[in-house]
């Protein structure tokens, strides 16, 4: 790595700006012409000849390019405190730079030190098992010392991000928005609380650039470019955690998925990956074994039979009071209503609802629209 004269960066950030740029055109490009600005005062007809790419795009990439404005690019990332850091300069991440298509330039709010990190993807529509699973998973993983990369989405990414938070561990959000937007909307003081802990913001976007469907599946090879590994927690065989695993296979990183039920559409993919010969995960213990020695040196590892602090959840449930323990135990891996625990427990609401509230206040049970699961 090296610092860019100040000039190639700004045609970077240009480049940057068209809006359906592929990371194989400016890698080529770049081969043939030496650096950005050659790319910029080049002729549209030589850029088409030269990138593989039809006439039109080769001009609507220069003029927008030309219209793009860089140095405001850089005043609203500094003034949000972040940066932008260009491939091939000092403080972009290592392993983003060697998969096959890095992203030219990458906003970032936050820190990216280059430390062990591991992708927890999934569903935005998981099941209580799923969102149970995820936290579980991430919160012990953060707490060996791994960093959990995920894309701020609902579902199982938010879960994975806020156990982390939980767990006072480091988690990276690569997002499919510029820094100036949050997508969705609801998951703005995550992200704050994501840059507060240690953590990182990432996008390769503009800075105000909003969601697009395509910006996604390219959001999803910087999470897997920026993982040793990928954990798939839930999704249907056709849903974007799926695409990411399959670019985690293609830029050589291993990928892990937590088995489910057969019939459940939630677990169709996870099941599929596994039958196509990734990692079956039911505890940290399964993803430490699967992972190869070199992306573990470092971390805090936890060995099976041995008390590690990813127990800790297991100390708070024998430090609860005889009716919380109950009411947890009938809760099982279900999802119930007070009703339906007043009727197998045999006891009264208030009772009931205190035991609730006890677990809630632990973080042990979550309740959504009256309907109560582990946490």
């Amino acid at each position: 790595m090296a610092v860019l004269e100040a000039e190639e960066k700004l045609a970077r950030i240009r480049i940057n700006s068209f809006s359906y740029l592929k990371s194989d055109w400016y890698g080529r490009l770049i081969g043939v012409y030496g650096s950005a600005r050659s790319i910029l005062s080049a002729r549209a007809e030589d850029v088409a000849r030269d990138g593989g790419i039809s006439l039109e795009t080769a001009g609507n990439l220069l003029r927008e390019a030309a219209a793009a404005d860089p140095e405001k690019e850089l005043r609203m990332t500094e003034a949000l405190g972040g940066r932008i850091v260009a491939l091939g300069e000092d403080g972009y991440p290592a392993a983003l730079a060697e998969i096959t298509e890095p992203p030219l330039v990458l906003y970032v709010r936050g820190q990216l030190p280059e430390k062990p990190a591991l992708g927890v993807v999934g569903t935005r529509k998981p099941s209580a098992y799923g969102r149970r699973m995820a936290q579980s998973l991430s919160r012990g993983l953060a707490e060996c010392g791994f960093t959990i990369v995920s894309g701020l989405a609902r579902g199982i990414d938010s879960c994975a991000h806020t156990a982390v938070l939980s767990a006072k561990g480091v988690t990276w959000a690569v997002i499919g928005t510029g820094l100036g937007r949050c997508y969705p909307a609801e998951n703005r003081k995550l992200a704050e609380d994501i840059v507060a802990s240690g953590g990182a913001i990432v996008s390769e976007f503009p800075y105000e650039r909003g969601p697009m469907p395509f910006h996604f599946p390219r959001r999803n090879r910087i999470i897997a470019g920026l993982s040793c590994a990928v954990l798939v927690v839930e999704g249907a065989h056709t849903s974007g955690a799926l695409i990411t695993a399959r670019m985690a296979v293609e830029q050589g990183r291993d990928v892990l998925a937590l088995p489910g039920q057969a019939d459940s559409p939630q677990s169709e993919g996870p099941n599929l990956l596994i039958k196509d010969g990734a990692a079956l995960v039911r505890d940290i213990y399964d993803i430490v074994e699967a992972l190869p020695p070199r992306h573990l040196f470092g971390l805090d590892l936890p060995r099976r039979g041995k008390e590690h602090p990813s127990s800790s959840a297991e100390r708070l449930k024998a430090e609860l009071g005889e009716d919380a323990r109950a009411v947890l135990s009938c809760l099982g891996s279900e999802e119930l209503s007070l009703d339906l625990f007043v009727e197998r427990l045999g006891w009264t609401v208030p009772r009931v609802s205190q035991a609730l509230f006890e677990l809630e206040t632990q973080s042990l049970v979550m309740a959504r629209d009256g309907i109560y699961s582990k946490n």
